[in-house]
Order: structure tokens, then sequence, then C-alpha cells
């Protein structure tokens, strides 16, 4: 017993639906982030401790986008911040802020428990920084809705090629349709026998013919010519 061999799924039903699903991902982790990082800081805010703090130096960061003849420029006010913990450790860090905090100020600054690592010098409540968290989670939700929508789409429609890929490569071509047996046609007469020819006769002299001279023909009857005289000898 022959055994079919196996079908091969084409490589496509896998590749289009992993593009979209791996964006999917990528859109999961970075909501993901976004959110634990809001927690942070509603802990520090609202659950942590509060140290003082003094603005080391304020600097501004600018990034360029040039999209062909056009350029967009966003510039960010970033601190750097210097604080002591109750056990006496000193530490630094860096964060964006409002323009409002210059070199030099005593600020608040404020870390989970255990996590001075984790410290910001944001005030509680901060309307700036709770509207960019509102717009990366609303941004982030619907780039995951969409991504997961094509992933669907890309995978229905891969399945349906994969199904029509297989039914056509099993399919046999149709048998033609047998026609029904046409009479025979009638054999055709043969050709009346041909009537025989009379025999010819053999070319040549008749058997009865003589070929000797005649009875009665002198038999000293000269045959040759005479040579004339004085003529010229060969």
């Amino acid at each position: 017993m022959r055994h079919r061999p196996a079908i091969e799924v084409p490589v496509i039903q896998y590749v289009l639906p992993a593009i979209p699903g791996l964006m999917t991902v990528g859109a999961l982790a970075a909501a993901a982030r976004v959110i634990v990082r809001r927690r942070r800081l509603n802990e520090a805010w609202y659950r942590g401790v509060t140290v003082e703090g003094r603005c080391l130096r304020t600097f501004v960061t600018t990034a360029t986008w040039r999209r062909g003849m056009h350029e967009s420029t966003n510039s960010t006010i970033s601190h750097a911040y210097e604080f002591t913990t109750p056990d006496g450790r000193t530490l630094r860090f860096e964060e964006d802020g409002p323009s409002t905090v210059f070199e030099g100020d005593i600020v608040l600054v404020r870390y989970p428990q255990g996590r001075p690592d984790l410290a910001t010098a944001l005030p509680p409540g901060d309307r700036a920084t709770k509207a960019k968290f509102r717009m990366a989670l609303g941004f982030l939700t619907f780039g995951t809705l969409l991504c997961v929508a094509v992933t669907c789409v890309f995978a229905f429609t891969t399945s349906l090629m994969t199904d029509v890929f297989e039914k056509t490569r099993d399919m046999k071509p149709p048998a033609s349709p047998t026609s029904p047996t046409s009479p025979a046609a009638p054999a055709a007469p043969e050709p009346p026998a041909m009537p025989s020819l009379p025999r010819f006769p053999t070319p040549g002299p008749p058997d009865d013919f003589p070929t000797g001279p005649p009875s009665g023909f002198p038999s000293d009857f000269p045959t040759g010519f005479p040579k004339p005289p004085g003529g010229p000898t060969r």
C-alpha cells in the first residue's frame, strides 16, 4: 500500500500574520512599560519617601526629524537633581521637568519605599505628566487593536489561500465524456476482377521458319566479291 505524501503548507501562511503579530507584541510591551511607569510615579507621589533635593543644572535636548523638504524640531527641558536619602546616601538623577525650575533651586524629591533609584522631582498630580501618560496609552491601545485586526485578516486570508492551494493541487482534470458509439460504415464492395488478356506471340521467326539454304540451291555459288584489277591492296 502506497502512502500519500504529506501536503506542504506554504510558508506564506506563517510569514504574513507574523509581521503584524510582532508589531502587536511590541505595542503591548510599550503599553505595559507606560503603565508600570505610571504606577511607580503614583507610588512615589502618594506612598513614598519625601526628601529635599537641589537642581544641579538645566539643559535642553533638541530632536530634529526630516521628511523630504520638511523639517520638524522638538525641544525638551531636562534637569539634573541631587538628593540625600535618610540613611546618608547621595544620589543624582536626570528628569524632564517644567521650565520654571532653574539651576540651584531647592525641590522636593519623592521615591517609592526602598527604591531611591526611582526618584522623581515632579509635583504630585502634575497635569502635563498625566496628559503624556494618557496620550501614550491611547496611541498604544489604538496601535494594538489595529495590529490585532490586521493579524486576524492576514491569518484568515492565508488560511483561505492555503485551502484553495491544496484543493487545486489535489484536483484531477475531469475525464472527457464518452460519445455514443456510431454505427459502423458499410464496407465498400470489392471491384470486379479484370479479364485476362490474350497471350502475345513471342517475338522472332516462327519455329518452322527455314534457316538454311533451300533445296536445289547450288552449293558452289560464290559468296564473296571479286577484287577490282589494279586496285589498292589493304
